[in-house]
């Protein structure tokens, strides 16, 4: 595609095949009485990715096709509700202002997602969205989350959900709930990287001055971004590098050279603004590329070693015990149980 950024093939190898995809297809259930930011903070995500690598297609479909929005503003172009929703790889819903809703057409709603959820690979709501998940008898017996002044009330309307309090978004099979307003942006972020891979979401949360990305329960992403609260765009230049190729042996004098610094000022700068010396920060990232490949391949632990730049499985082994009371056998068969056992839910 013309002006799109191309993925190197590391990082293409990173990203299960079923999920990497030339154009996203999302829909966006649009209510009466929406929370602007519920809807504006998730879309800037996508625009981001599709300016910078990929095609989204964004279709909006409501009960009514324009609705009062933000003061004397007013969206329209939205499609009528489909009889049967095309097949989408996310269905959006952002929250609601309680004291807006409209019951008639919340009604609507609810008996439009009992028919349609199955249509969509993702469903994600932002705060109040995931109420209308519970009003559709859609979370029995899963985990997920809600504006903290609503627990509640979904503990209520969902009272064989898993409902968690201490988490900002949550998945659980197919469904990413979130707590809301801001957090739609860092959900919306952690599916991105599900479909694309994290050097698209590092990007677009660089982008979007979002170098510190907070995390709901599920940590994939956070190696990739840890160390990029900071501004100086020298270092994250050199991050990008070792970002998009971790395996690759870095050495000092090369980083220093490319950010334009002496190889002293280079390991006190880095050191100052990210909060870890150049050796644990390459580690680092070299241990998530382990995990990662652990996950979703069936290699040894010594390709894995080899592969993500420890050079044996006896270096990565030591790098392991420093930072996982377990050991990677263990580890892995968690990690396989838990996919496992999520998959078998998912479609329930």
């Amino acid at each position: 595609m013309s002006g799109k950024t191309r993925v190197s093939e590391e990082q293409q190898n990173s990203q299960p095949l079923s999920q990497r995809a030339n154009t996203l297809r999302i829909a966006v259930l649009m209510m009466p009485g929406q929370v602007p930011l519920d809807l504006v903070g998730p879309l800037q995500v996508l625009q981001c990715a599709d300016r910078l690598s990929i095609d989204v297609e964004v279709c909006y479909v409501g009960p009514k096709t324009a609705m009062p929005w933000l003061g004397p503003l007013t969206l329209s172009g939205i499609d009528p509700l489909p009889e049967q929703l095309l097949p989408q790889q996310l269905l959006l819903i952002p929250g609601q202002y309680r004291n807006s809703v409209e019951p008639l057409a919340q009604q609507e709603c609810v008996s439009w997602l009992k028919a349609n959820a199955c249509y969509a690979e993702t469903l994600m709501t932002v705060c109040s969205g995931t109420l209308l998940l519970a009003d559709a008898g859609l979370l029995e017996g899963r985990r997920c989350t809600t504006h903290h002044t609503l627990i509640e009330q979904l503990q209520t309307k969902a009272p064989k959900a898993k409902v968690q309090s201490d988490c900002i978004f949550i998945e659980d099979g197919r469904y990413l709930t979130s707590a809301g307003i801001s957090t739609g942006i860092d959900t919306m972020l952690y599916w991105l990287t599900r479909a694309c891979g994290h050097s698209l979401a590092l990007a677009v949360a660089r982008e979007m001055v979002l170098y510190l990305r907070r995390s709901g329960q599920e940590p994939q992403l956070g190696a990739w971004l840890e160390g990029r609260n900071h501004v100086d765009e020298r270092l994250h230049r050199v991050q990008d590098a070792i970002c998009a190729a971790p395996s690759q042996t870095w050495r000092i004098e090369t980083l220093a050279t490319q950010a334009a610094m002496s190889e002293r000022h280079f390991r006190r700068r880095f050191k100052s603004l990210t909060g870890m010396l150049v050796g644990e920060y390459i580690m680092g990232l070299r241990l998530q590329r382990a995990k990662t490949l652990m996950t979703e391949t069936p290699w040894t632990l010594a390709r894995v070693a080899e592969a993500s730049g420890f050079g044996d499985e006896r270096q990565l082994r030591r790098i392991w015990a420093r930072h996982e009371k377990v050991s990677p056998s263990v580890w892995r068969r968690a990690s396989s149980q838990k996919l496992l056992d999520l998959g078998n839910t998912s479609y329930h």
